[in-house]
């Protein structure tokens, strides 16, 4: 039996059968849902760190104040749509998490206590901190299925996790569609 589960959420193909697979389990033991977003660069629409946030110039591309300071509000204009997207896409799985839609199109309430967190940081060490400091009994998600020359260079999250995590993972594998 789980009385927590942790699901993560990212922006890959399998995040709706990862979703699923939670709520089901979630559903069949009365847990509590804990959806968990982490913002990384290793995520494709993540706007990498601007090159004038640099403190000192010599390091800058320009050294002229009104252009830093125009890559910086880009830059922060970027991030910031990058995790309101985040927060939506919580928002959107939370919702459908708490409410189930019945046979004649209605919503009826699941009983499924249902939170979300977005934080910044390396997804495998992040996902195995958030788990332990909520006290999760199982971790949800997805796999991208890196091998060979791609796991080396791009790394693995879900096999740090598998390895790290201090409870139960549960691997979903994206569909062959």
């Amino acid at each position: 039996m789980f009385n927590k589960i942790l699901v993560a959420i990212d922006h890959s193909p399998v995040n709706k059968q990862v979703f699923d697979q939670g709520l089901a389990l979630a559903k069949a033991d009365q847990a509590n849902l804990i959806l968990l977003h982490v913002l990384s660069n290793e995520e494709a629409d993540i706007p990498l760190l601007s090159p004038y946030f640099v403190q000192h110039q010599d390091r800058c591309l320009h050294d002229e104040p009104p252009i830093m300071q125009l890559g910086n509000e880009v830059y922060g204009q970027e991030r910031s749509d990058v995790k309101q997207q985040g927060i939506k896409l919580l928002r959107s799985f939370a919702e459908k998490a708490m409410y189930a839609n019945n046979y004649t199109n209605s919503a009826i309430a699941t009983g499924i206590a249902t939170e979300f967190s977005q934080i910044t940081g390396h997804p495998s060490s992040t996902i195995c901190e958030f788990a332990k400091s909520c006290q999760a009994d199982l971790i949800v998600m997805g796999r991208r299925g890196y091998s060979g020359l791609k796991d080396i260079f791009l790394g693995n999250v879900s096999n740090y996790v598998v390895h790290h995590a201090p409870c139960s993972v549960l691997l979903v594998q994206p569909s062959m569609s």
